[in-house]
């Protein structure tokens, strides 16, 4: 049953993965806006302008942090968490303080998450606000542990690796939460994240209903960077197939 499982997943590695989706691929053949213009963009009431708006943005990397700073700093509050979010997607560490200072003055629950999932990126005080979101998913109000659980996804750092295999772990907390544990370690693409999923497989303890969850993850997770490689390594040694 553990062999067919992987073959299973690494016929999945192999099946090819596409590089840009067809709305990604006419984004980039179009003339950007001006940064100025996209940013007023992160502000509107048209989902579709501030989802253009903050993905050109975060595609222009860390040369856009100076006027996102600026916009945060001015209390636009409209547009404060869709900076936040492309801020810490380039991880523009100048914005720690102005993050920081959100997190501390909000009563906003979602925005103090927001806030706290860039400080996290930014890696400023880590234990601190990788903490506060772990406090939402176990004790925080229902409406918010599922947002905690999708920031917990975004910070990307192998400190959060350990918390998410004990979140799946945690018998008491509900399917979706344990759910979102292992997309999150799909979304966390270091050797980490793929040593647990492996593990995972592997468990003849974890239900069919999550290894299937698992092995869709580990696709996923190969498909970023240089993980494929790594992916596919752990899957055949968990195997005893002979090394290449």
């Amino acid at each position: 049953m553990k062999k067919i499982i992987i073959v299973i997943i690494l016929g999945f590695l192999y099946s090819g993965i596409p590089v840009f989706l067809p709305a990604e691929e006419a984004a980039s053949r179009e003339k950007p806006p001006e940064v100025a213009e996209l940013i007023r963009d992160l502000g509107s009431s048209e989902p579709s302008e501030r989802f253009r708006a903050r993905a050109l943005l975060a595609g222009m990397g860390e040369e856009v942090g100076p006027p996102l700073l600026a916009a945060l700093e001015s209390g636009d509050r409209e547009a404060v968490g869709c900076l936040l979010e492309v801020l810490a997607f380039i991880r523009y560490r100048p914005a720690a303080a102005a993050a920081e200072k959100i997190w501390q003055e909000t009563d906003s629950v979602p925005l103090k998450l927001q806030a706290a999932q860039a400080l996290c990126r930014f890696d400023h005080n880590y234990n601190r606000y990788q903490g506060y979101i772990l406090s939402q998913v176990r004790s925080g109000k229902e409406e918010d542990r599922m947002p905690a659980m999708q920031m917990l996804g975004y910070i990307g750092d192998r400190r959060v690796v350990e918390p998410l295999v004990q979140i799946f772990n945690d018998a008491g907390l509900s399917d979706p939460i344990r759910q979102a544990a292992i997309w999150d370690l799909a979304h966390t693409p270091v050797r980490e994240s793929a040593e647990a999923l492996v593990e995972m497989v592997n468990s003849p303890e974890i239900e069919w209903f999550y290894k299937e969850i698992v092995i869709a993850a580990l696709r996923r997770l190969a498909g970023q960077g240089d993980m494929a490689p790594i992916v596919s390594e752990l899957l055949e040694r968990s195997q005893g197939l002979p090394e290449r």
